[in-house]
């Protein structure tokens, strides 16, 4: 009875839905086919409007409703950026301000294209355990994987696999060994199909181009 349960709650964690009603846990919603462009799907979406709204102030638009891939950070991973600099910046001035209509162009159009990959990535293409190493639009590399997890502890007869989105520190690669966790960003919802690419949507504890505190 025990082990029927944990199946059961596994299901019901897999297929949750946000308050919009839209599944959004990695594994993809029961249709990965949006139905609309890659812009118009962020537009539309609550967990994903104010990508949209970075993405046309670096005039990147035609850029993401090209042929290619994107993995998206949400809305709360960019309050995670701004948060982040407002806090270094109240260490010099209590009283400053920071928004997102303050953030630079330059920021925006040096490393908003780190998501952004030429072709599609689907999820089925994905090369397991150490994953590939993809380079972006803006000559970042980025290694992309799929990779079983332990979390239901052996009470599954397959291991569920999450697809990773892991950045590079430094001018080469660590060993696979010793990458830090810290690097690698789990995928929330993987595979969406936009009329024109794919859509991998990130957790929302990623911090907007992985900015860390000085």
């Amino acid at each position: 009875m025990k082990k029927i349960i944990i199946i059961l709650t596994a299901v019901v964690v897999l297929y949750s839905c946000d308050k919009d009603g839209n599944y959004l846990v990695d594994g993809g919603i029961s249709s990965p086919e949006v139905g609309t462009t890659t812009m118009e799907f962020f537009k539309a979406h609550s967990q994903l409007d104010t990508l949209a709204l970075l993405i046309e102030k670096a005039g990147m638009a035609d850029l993401v409703n090209g042929n290619n891939t994107i993995f998206a950070p949400n809305n709360l991973s960019i309050k995670n950026y701004v948060n982040a600099i407002l806090a270094d910046m109240r260490e010099i001035d209590p009283q400053a301000e920071y928004t997102i209509n303050d953030i630079p162009l330059d920021t925006l159009t040096k490393y908003m294209g780190g998501y952004i990959f030429s072709g599609k990535i689907r999820r089925e293409n994905m090369t397991k355990d150490q994953g590939k190493i993809y380079t972006a639009v803006n000559g970042e590399e980025k290694r992309i994987s799929l990779e079983p997890t332990d979390q239901y502890n052996n009470e599954l007869d397959s291991k569920p696999e999450y697809v990773y989105f892991t950045y590079k520190q430094g001018d080469d690669w660590d060993e696979w060994d010793n990458i830090d966790d810290d690097d690698k960003v789990v995928v929330k919802t993987s595979n969406l199909i936009s009329t024109n690419g794919v859509i991998h949507v990130l957790q929302g504890n990623h911090t907007l181009f992985n900015f860390e505190r000085d």
